[in-house]
């Protein structure tokens, strides 16, 4: 990934939502200037040979959790250990692998993600310092906790982890927004930004998972067994998406989803779901974009490529024990614009 995010508000970082505040009509929020069918489903690619699917299973009990909420709470969470800080190349992130009894799917591992760790101070502190947030891995090591944050569904890691920081999983809380231990509530979610971040996944990639994926999901007793098709699949990336801004909902806990579209370099579009994390800046935009006389707004957004829950569920809940195709899988968890300088 390239190291192109700026560094924190201390120095001269601007922050996503500084970024989005200032521009506000401008570049990074525009009236989409397109028809009132700019939403609804283009023809897709004529796919090729059917890559091998990924299968992974979900609790039911955890799908209809993270169908209602964007942002989760889970409690007896246990930590197994920490990745490095990341550098800029990577991800600037720090990871945490974890379990909880209150998850049993197939693979079971968690793996927990707070974001930008690499230039944002560690809360309470004024300048960022990787001894700062080791020194909280380390706190929190083989200890239980409560966590918040958005659970991200997408099968990269279904077999080959095996550091404790990386254990096999389909299931992230990434972003992680909150973590609560013994002695201490901290709250990550201001860290939810892009800056100048874009990913390290290219559009023409990105737009192929838009196009070609394929998921199936057969309910078997209380689990929803998944199957995934989408040749090569990644994470992070910069795309062009059009917002319904009537189909904005608060999930009542201040998170908001939406409808929306992934414009593609030929000017087609293909229908998506979008959430934003409370507490994030971008999510605080969304809450203005909503009240605002918009009908379609124009943004060009880092997303983190996820499952819907809520498609999911809604497939799981048809199925009779065979597999059932899921309509419009793809959510995009919206980090935000990044900085233009």
């Amino acid at each position: 990934m390239p190291a192109a995010r700026r560094r924190p508000k201390t120095t001269t970082r601007k922050t996503g939502s500084d970024t989005l505040r200032n521009s506000l009509p401008g570049i990074a929020l525009v009236v989409a200037s397109v028809l009132p069918s700019a939403l609804s489903p283009s023809p897709a690619s004529k796919p090729g040979k059917a890559p091998t699917p990924k299968e992974f299973s979900i609790p039911m009990a955890n799908l209809q959790d993270w169908a209602n909420s964007v942002v989760v709470t889970m409690e007896g969470v246990q930590i197994k250990g920490n990745s490095k800080v990341h550098a800029l190349a990577s991800d600037c992130e720090l990871h945490f692998g974890a379990a909880s009894d209150g998850f049993e799917g197939d693979p079971a591992g968690l793996v927990l993600e707070p974001m930008n760790v690499c230039i944002a101070p560690f809360p309470g502190k004024t300048e960022q310092s990787n001894a700062d947030w080791l020194a909280f891995a380390d706190s929190i090591k083989n200890t239980t906790v409560t966590i918040a944050g958005v659970p991200r569904i997408w099968p990269e890691h279904l077999s080959g982890g095996n550091e404790t920081s990386n254990p096999n999983h389909a299931v992230e809380i990434h972003p992680l927004t909150q973590v609560v231990t013994t002695s201490e509530k901290l709250d990550f979610a201001p860290n939810v930004f892009a800056g100048e971040f874009t990913g390290g996944l290219g559009k023409p990639t990105a737009e192929k998972i838009v196009q070609n994926i394929s998921v199936t999901v057969a309910k078997v007793d209380e689990s929803a067994e998944i199957s995934f098709r989408a040749g090569t699949i990644g994470n992070f990336t910069v795309l062009d998406l059009l917002i319904d801004k009537a189909s904005i909902i608060n999930d009542a806990t201040g998170s908001f989803r939406m409808k929306g579209a992934v414009v593609l370099e030929d000017s087609t579009n293909l229908p998506v779901q979008i959430v934003t994390a409370v507490g994030s800046p971008i999510n605080d935009e969304i809450a203005k974009i909503k009240k605002s006389k918009r009908k379609q707004v124009s943004i060009q957004g880092l997303v983190l490529f996820s499952l819907s829950p809520q498609a999911l569920l809604e497939a799981a809940n048809k199925s009779d024990g065979s597999p059932v195709d899921v309509r419009q899988p793809i959510q995009l968890i919206l980090y935000g614009t990044p900085d233009s300088e």
